[in-house]
């Protein structure tokens, strides 16, 4: 996480839905009859329109740099922006460690578009296209989803006028400009050889421009500029292709054009579509609604969470560093965090987020970055942490290539995260990283059931948790201790902070697991099982100072909360609120059971509220049922940061931030359904007088589908994506309910019973509904669905979606 220093201030089923989503409607009570959304075993969505709901909608160009519209294919990115009629920053994730972009691509002729009295524009986020007009001239832009491609297409421009399109470069970079026919590139390689950490490897940049016209020539501007002169066609259109690939080195003019091929007059725009709209018809899409209009604003940015998660991180490893959208960034090559390395606290969100959308696919380069990296990491672990400790110590901040070094603006050495003999310092003893990526694997294999990807990064568990064993001591009380260790970047060298508690409580269970279903690792299961007895309970300290140590004996009084670590006076470097750790993303609280109280009183308690951009409070609040909470920090959070007409936020610097996105979307899929820990919650923290139709995933590759209109549950529909027993949560306390097949509505599966709990044994591939008995959804009217386009900017408080 970047640090108060920079930063001051298992269920085996599934619900089935014709497509992902969750609606809200009004928010206020009806009268009307109840209706549902499913049918004949599917819940019928407007996919199209419901995406298109979120629209980001221009009502005057975006000719400033923080104005930019973001597209991208998960390995290029880029930032659109209106300045001098037309501006594009390319960027990828692989051009390490600096992140340098492979140029910006301007387009002077259509100012005549921006600079129109009737310009308009929208970011078809179902197209995944820009859309502007004006002047009588269109431009449609999108970066195309099967190819590393920008692709400008013109309409109205005036037949003879001639035009020019450009690649540049800025001082700072060397590039070879070159032409190739038609094309115009330029090309540029260096060595990571400079800051700490650096392994030696060869990174570089290509960026090439071409365009479909008449007449079209490519020329050398200078050494740091190529340009392309044209005559649009007859009916006054033209398109303005632009390329920038993986590059290392080579033949920069054969990769370049063959890249390009036939494209500047062809149309290649229905592989872009085809992926886009397959895309929003797998995830869990979510459209919410209240009467004061916070709940339909929070759903825009879930819905572009999604969008910006699959501009941004497709590729090997993370586009998102820090928290922040570098694919998107406008800013030349400035970047305020070491762009070589990644927090890990600054990503967990993201992985939440993508669990509950069902975009499992997103999370492979999360796991990638610490799978291929992980001799590297044990390799760090030996010759930091010193030969007595086996296992990983996985660094916070690390870098792509596995190194422990956190460095950025203002640095003139590199801070290194887990080493024994380092000075005292955020994250030189942070040694439950390991632990947080371990559970997450385990976590991604509870949702997709995928025995292939446990067993590949199954060595992420084993090995985080051998390095924890081997670092706890054994007291004199019979516990395991761990000292000294940081808080996470709180409390520094501290003794047992709650989160080496916390780690060992979850990651050493589900490690035994884990090693039983693929039959590995019999010594290890027996170390653990022997030392899970051992595991401290979370530290306990007073609601009132939070300076007293307390003990469990303590709860009982009520005045206690969840401590940071058992030296709960210990100065405070950071403002994380460690003490919530065990609810999320450890997963060891909830809204119910016998630490609920005591966690609901550490949320109460918490010392830092809704401070900076990625607090995890709403994620917290919707894990403990509060949904007001979560409808609160939500907004306070949005309305703080979220000053970007794209949806991304602004923290420090200059740098566009992606991070507060995330934790909306993962917030707003735990209030709606959550089984983190095999028990099926439906709406749980939803908050009051919001309405919601929706899908989300949950365990076993399966995904719910539910409907609350006017404080009312209606519907509540499942599709097994296993066979498995599924736990569910009586969704109306004390009534009775029963469950049928989803199919044909009416047959039995589950007889009536107003058990607190039920267990649903079911079948892969079938459909169930879960409802009352005396309000069975055969007997609602039907009424799928539906929403409308945005037409216009959205706005919550003073920040907005869209320019008005």
């Amino acid at each position: 996480m970047r640090t108060g220093r920079y930063r001051l201030g298992g269920l085996g089923t599934a619900l089935f839905l014709c497509a992902a989503v969750v609606t809200v409607a009004t928010g206020t009570a009806r009268a009307s009859a109840p209706t549902t959304a499913w049918r004949a075993g599917a819940f019928s969505v407007n996919v199209p329109n419901l995406v298109r709901r979120a629209d980001v909608v221009l009502g005057a160009p975006n000719a400033k740099p923080e104005q930019a519209m973001p597209v991208g294919n998960g390995v290029l990115g880029a930032a659109v922006w209106a300045a001098g009629g037309f501006t594009a920053q390319l960027n990828r994730s692989d051009t390490q460690p600096l992140r340098w972009s492979p140029g910006w691509l301007t387009i002077p002729g259509l100012a005549r578009l921006t600079g129109a009295a009737d310009f308009a524009a929208h970011l078809d986020l179902y197209d995944a296209t820009l859309v502007e007009s004006g002047g009588g001239m269109t431009a449609t832009i999108y970066l195309r989803a099967d190819k590393d491609e920008l692709v400008v297409d013109v309409t109205g421009a005036p037949p003879g006028t001639a035009q020019t399109a450009q690649v540049q470069l800025w001082s700072g970079r060397s590039p070879k400009a070159q032409t190739a026919g038609a094309v115009g590139l330029l090309a540029q390689t260096w060595k990571d050889d400079t800051n700490p950490g650096a392994g030696g490897g060869t990174f570089g940049a290509l960026a090439a421009v071409t365009a479909g016209g008449r007449n079209v020539k490519a020329s050398i501007v200078d050494s740091r500029t190529v340009r392309v002169s044209f005559t649009p066609n007859s009916d006054g259109s033209f398109r303005v292709v632009a390329v920038a690939p993986h590059w290392t080195g080579g033949d920069a003019a054969g990769t370049a054009s063959a890249l390009i091929g036939a494209d500047a007059g062809g149309s290649g725009r229905a592989g872009h579509l085809a992926w886009w709209h397959a895309y929003w018809g797998r995830v869990g899409l979510v459209k919410l609604s209240s009467a004061d209009g916070v709940a339909d604003y929070l759903e825009n940015l879930r819905t572009l969470y999604l969008y910006d998660a699959a501009a941004d991180s497709r590729d090997t490893y993370p586009g998102s560093q820090a928290g922040v959208a570098d694919l998107f960034s406008p800013y030349q090559d400035e970047h305020r965090w070491d762009a070589a390395a990644y927090w890990h606290w600054n990503l967990r969100m993201y992985v939440q987020a993508n669990l509950s959308a069902g975009a499992f696919d997103l999370n492979a380069p999360y796991f990638r970055l610490y799978q291929r990296n992980l001799s590297a990491i044990e390799a760090w672990t030996k010759a930091h942490m010193g030969s007595r400790y086996s296992g990983i110590c996985v660094p916070e901040t690390m870098r792509f290539n596995g190194q422990g070094y956190e460095f950025g603006t203002g640095y003139t050495d590199g801070k290194l995260n887990c080493d024994t003999a380092y000075q005292p310092y955020y994250n030189a003893r942070t040694i439950t990283t390991g632990a947080e990526v371990g559970l997450w694997v385990w976590q991604q294999y509870l949702m997709t059931g995928d025995r292939g990807f446990l067993t590949t990064n199954y060595p992420l568990m084993a090995q985080a948790a051998r390095f924890l064993l081997s670092y706890a001591t054994t007291g004199t009380d019979g516990k395991l201790h761990t000292f000294p260790s940081n808080a996470h970047e709180t409390q520094w060298d501290v003794h047992d902070p709650t989160t080496d508690a916390a780690a060992m409580q979850a990651l050493f269970p589900a490690t035994v697991k884990a090693a039983q279903l693929l039959g590995q690792d019999a010594t290890l299961v027996s170390q653990l099982n022997a030392a899970i007895p051992k595991i401290r309970a979370l530290p306990r300290t007073d609601a009132a100072t939070q300076t007293k140590l307390l003990t469990p004996a303590d709860d009982a009084a009520g005045q206690d909360v969840i401590g940071l670590s058992q030296d709960p006076a210990a100065t405070r470097h950071n403002v994380e609120n460690v003490g919530l750790e065990p609810v999320w993303p450890y997963n060891l609280i909830g809204d119910s059971g016998g630490l609920s109280a005591l966690a609901k009183r550490t949320y109460d308690n918490r010392p830092n509220r809704t401070k900076n951009d990625w607090s995890y409070d709403p994620l917290d609040a919707a894990r403990l049922g509060l949904g007001s909470q979560v409808a609160a920090t939500l907004t306070t959070l949005t309305t703080q940061y979220q000053k970007r007409p794209s949806g991304l936020a602004n923290f420090i610097g200059m740098d566009a931030y992606a991070e507060q996105q995330g934790v909306v979307a993962a917030a707003l899929g735990e209030a709606l359904v959550q089984d983190y820990d095999g028990l099926l919650r439906i709406a749980p923290a939803l908050p009051s007088g919001w309405d919601a139709d929706a899908t989300v995933f949950i365990q076993g590759g399966s995904r719910v589908s539910i409907q609350v209109h006017g404080g009312v549950l209606t519907t509540v529909g499942v599709t097994a994506g296993s066979t498995a027993t599924m736990r569910i949560r009586n969704p109306w306390p004390g009534k009775q309910i029963e469950v049928v097949d989803g199919a044909d509505e009416s047959t039995v599966v589950l007889a009536p019973t107003s058990a607190g709990t039920v267990s649903l044994h079911a079948t892969a591939g079938r459909t169930y509904l879960v409802q009352l008995v005396s309000s069975p959804v055969a007997g609602m009217a039907f009424a799928g669905v539906n929403a409308s386009p945005a037409t216009r900017a959205r706005q919550l408080g003073t920040v907005t979606i869209g320019i008005p």
